[in-house]
């Protein structure tokens, strides 16, 4: 099987005392394959660096080496794109949720096998992933290790126990159990997105799927007008969060007006493609002129809705900004810049497609990216979408008045 036609490619983690020849992992690896997942078996240590027993249980050790084949995996043109879960056994799961949690925007799920989650510590409540842990009935110990640490993790999770089994999962059809619950987990959490999307509203309710079961803080969803407001009126919805909006503008190039050259958010916040650094020192009047007209632009869009629906207070909660996708990542650079000025607990991306390129700087200034696709070939956003119908002002205005009467309860 080709990784490029894979619905996702799974990394190994394989436990002390064990190797990617782990016949416990190969055939978890094998049923894996046949459901259409890459998989990748790797030894984390040399040979020589395996003899020392410290470097074997170093998980955050580990955690680094899963993620340079991760950052492997990004750079990689056939690659990139492709969807990556973890899969840890035993000291191998510590270090799968280890690297989970510091690079949440390279893994997108997490298996554990018989895991000792406890070697990760503090990290279990900065894991953002779908969390699929593993444990034999008559593996006690590891059992009970499993259930302190699910406790202290804060996002979409389940703990199996499979009867019967003990360590090492070596008694009769336990492994193909193993097997089993793995892919269900994976179809649900990892696949990857089929494009096009049907509609906004539909790509709406997939990015609700990767981010419902999490545990947020009052979380507020922020829509990028105005095709982003049909993307997160459904999103808000579906998790139970507030929903507001924040305007940001392109700053289109003197000459070829379809060309962006930056942003502007209502902060003011300008953001400028090197294009636009250009011009700003060629022909500063000439950009200064755009930013006026946009930032007017700006003012006239937030008077028409503030008067009725008032902008929230961001400070200590989870901000969610939403689009119906994004191109050059202008516009979503310049409101992400402005989020950092309001002191939000964390600030997430949820967008449905985007060009992984575009998707580099904007993690600088976000806490997670949840991007459902990143299509190797991209033109526009709306060539992802069987329907991409213009959203005009009456429309947006409309869809805030119908947030404003439905009668689901938000938190405050």
């Amino acid at each position: 099987m080709s990784p490029l036609n894979c619905e996702g490619i799974v990394l190994f983690a394989h436990g002390a005392g064990s190797s990617r020849k782990s016949p416990r992992n190969q055939r978890v690896a094998r049923e894996l394959q046949n459901s259409n997942y890459a998989t990748l078996l790797m030894d984390l240590l040399t040979e020589e660096e395996a003899l020392n027993r410290d470097n074997v249980f170093d998980c955050e050790l580990l955690a680094d080496r899963l993620e340079e084949v991760a950052f492997w995996i990004e750079k990689s043109a056939d690659l990139n794109g492709v969807p990556v879960a973890l899969f840890g056994a035993s000291t191998g799961a510590g270090a799968a949720l280890i690297a989970a949690a510091r690079w949440p925007h390279r893994f997108q799920a997490v298996i554990s096998r018989g895991g000792r989650p406890d070697l990760a510590k503090s990290h279990l409540s900065q894991v953002r992933q779908p969390t699929l842990f593993i444990i034999g009935g008559r593996d006690e110990l590891v059992l009970r290790l499993n259930h302190s640490a699910l406790e202290k993790l804060h996002c979409k999770k389940k703990l199996e126990v499979i009867p019967g089994a003990t360590h090492l999962f070596e008694e009769p059809g336990k492994l193909e159990e193993v097997a089993k619950l793995s892919i269900e987990f994976l179809n649900k959490n990892l696949k990857a997105c089929p494009l096009p999307f049907e509609n906004r509203e539909g790509a709406a309710l997939l990015l609700a799927q990767r981010l419902k079961g999490r545990v947020f803080e009052r979380p507020i969803v922020l829509a990028i007008p105005r095709g982003g407001i049909s993307v997160g009126t459904i999103l808000a919805k579906e998790i139970a969060a507030d929903l507001d909006v924040l305007v940001s503008r392109k700053l289109r190039h003197p000459d070829v007006p379809e060309w962006a050259i930056g942003a502007v958010s209502e902060g003011g916040e300008v953001v400028l493609t090197e294009e636009g650094k250009r011009i700003e020192s060629q022909n500063p009047v000439q950009l200064r002129d755009e930013k006026r007209k946009q930032v007017r632009e700006i003012e006239k869009r937030v008077h028409s809705f503030r008067s009725f629906f008032p902008k929230a207070n961001l400070k200590a909660r989870t901000v969610i900004l939403t689009d119906d996708g994004i191109a050059t990542g202008s516009t979503v650079l310049a409101a992400l810049t402005f989020l950092k000025s309001q002191n939000p607990k964390e600030v997430i991306l949820a967008v449905p497609v985007a060009p992984s390129d575009s998707l580099i700087p904007l993690r600088q200034v976000c806490d997670e990216i949840v991007c459902l696709a990143q299509p190797r070939f991209f033109r526009s956003v709306g060539e992802f979408y069987r329907h991409f119908e213009q959203v005009d002002d009456d429309q947006f205005i409309q869809k805030l008045r119908n947030w404003i009467k439905q009668p689901v309860a938000h938190p405050k």
